[in-house]
């Protein structure tokens, strides 16, 4: 079963080279700026539907982030660290 994941990496440059190397693989993922919930060194991460977050951690990702849709009455996702 996917699960939706945030990938936050250490600079701008690794996540636009992940994103590229990512996509390269077939994955669709998304580049996005970090939400404030979530502590990075970067501004921007990378969100992908992934079965398990080994892709992820392989392309030089500092950080994963479980996220969560919104539930009803909730206006933002949530985040959680993904170990």
């Amino acid at each position: 079963m996917a699960m939706l994941l945030l990938a936050t990496y250490a600079s701008s440059h690794s996540a636009l080279r992940a994103e590229q190397g990512l996509r390269a693989a077939g994955l669709q993922v998304e580049l996005i700026p970090v939400p404030r919930q979530v502590r990075s060194d970067c501004g921007f991460g990378l969100l992908a539907e992934v079965p398990d977050g080994d892709l992820l951690a392989r392309s030089g990702a500092q950080d994963l982030w479980r996220v969560t849709e919104p539930a009803a009455g909730q206006l933002r996702r949530t985040y959680e660290p993904y170990l």
